[in-house]
């Protein structure tokens, strides 16, 4: 619902739904600062994100629920996608609208920078989201005032627009044409480089970690969702489990470690029957079905309470070069779908997110894909704020 206390900025009534899902999301960071700055951040995205469907149907968040707490543990804002253009917003508490503040994260960084900034006032107590400007990337860069201190791109209030139907008039007609200057790319860092990163950062006492190394390299790491999500879990105390490489190549001999077990000795007949196939009945089935197949119980905490999970792992050679591959999750034992909300993440070599999938109802999540002799790709699987890493080499 959108009130009009002016007609040139959008005021958005929050919904209970929208208000009890922030509190619950603001659960899940390190220090007090983090959990304020989830709070407002999970009214701004889901009071938008309500209003905004309503007109542009496909309009999402930029990253899926469950990884948006090791963000805000850090940085403020968030992102939606409106097809190909993504909104950044910048919310606040603060009753001042002079200026809009960006975290250097949300210019700087290729992976994260968006077309459009709109400059959000929050209100919980009242239940209202109050948008009253937006600028552009290439305005922010072009004509906003860094401050190294704290890291920030600042707009005075004059030097946004602060009519939102230009936005619309603009967004529809322009799109992200020419919103965007060019950014230089980030240093590539390396796995120790990124580990002692989140060695030292990871200490919850720090409460601003942003700002003690430099850019480049904090920058750098934030970008790799891998490298962000282990240094959230350090400093929430949180297990992120890793597992040793599995060769596929050793399956091609029929040499299994004790963990891969047969299909049918840790899945039900009803799931063996169904594996592998997109939906409806097994006459119907579109998905392959893999020369070979092994599956692991995913050890994600005997204290989860969210039951037993499955890695189902399928694999076809189709040349001495490349193989085709397929994963599927599944809940184990009689219950139907997973008990809690999950996310499985499919990465290369590495680390870098090439395919995700999250649900919360619902039976399976699979990905099939092709891939090279020696390549490497990892799972990993994220369920209760508990994250198992399974690593794979073709």
């Amino acid at each position: 619902m959108i009130m009009f206390a002016d007609p040139k900025e959008w005021w958005l009534e929050l919904s209970p739904t929208a208000q009890a899902d922030a509190v619950q999301q603001s659960q899940r960071c390190s220090t007090p600062n983090g959990c304020q700055t989830a709070y407002l951040n999970a009214l701004c995205l889901n009071g938008v994100l309500d209003w905004l469907r309503a007109d542009v149907p496909d309009a999402t968040s930029w990253l899926a629920l469950d990884m948006l707490p090791a963000i805000w543990d850090v940085v403020n804002g968030t992102a939606v996608t409106l097809g190909a253009v993504r909104l950044v917003l910048i919310p606040t508490e603060v009753i001042d609208d002079s200026e809009l503040e960006v975290p250097q994260e949300w210019v700087d960084s290729p992976s994260w920078a968006g077309d459009y900034y709109l400059a959000v006032q929050v209100e919980p107590e009242s239940g209202w989201v109050r948008i009253w400007g937006y600028t552009t990337h290439q305005e922010l860069k072009s004509l906003g005032q860094y401050d190294p201190l704290d890291r920030t791109y600042s707009l005075s209030s004059e030097q946004l627009t602060q009519d939102l139907n230009a936005f619309w008039a603009t967004y529809q007609f322009c799109g992200a044409d020419q919103t965007r200057l060019a950014i230089a790319p980030l240093p590539e860092l390396s796995a120790s480089q990124a580990e002692t990163l989140i060695q030292r950062l990871g200490d919850s006492a720090l409460v601003f970690p942003r700002l003690e190394v430099p850019f480049s390299l904090w920058g750098a790491l934030l970008a790799r969702s891998q490298w962000r999500q282990a240094l959230y879990a350090q400093r929430c105390g949180v297990d992120q489990a890793r597992s040793p490489l599995v060769r596929l190549s050793d399956w091609l001999q029929g040499q299994f470690a004790s963990t891969w077990q047969a299909v049918d000795a840790v899945l039900l007949p009803a799931q063996v029957a169904t594996a592998w196939r997109s939906g409806g009945s097994a006459a119907e089935a579109i998905a392959p079905e893999y020369a070979i197949n092994r599956v692991k119980v995913l050890e994600l905490g005997e204290d989860s309470g969210e039951g037993a999970i499955a890695l189902l792992i399928g694999m076809t050679p189709i040349s001495d070069r490349q193989v085709n591959l397929g994963l599927h999750v599944c809940p184990l034992g009689e219950s139907a779908t997973f008990l809690a909300a999950i996310q499985v993440r499919l990465l290369d070599g590495s680390g870098t997110e090439v395919g995700q999938a999250s649900a919360t109802v619902t039976e399976t999540i699979q990905f099939q894909f092709r891939g090279q002799v020696r390549e490497k790709f990892g799972v990993e699987v994220t369920i209760s704020g508990k994250t198992l890493t399974e690593c794979f080499e073709i």
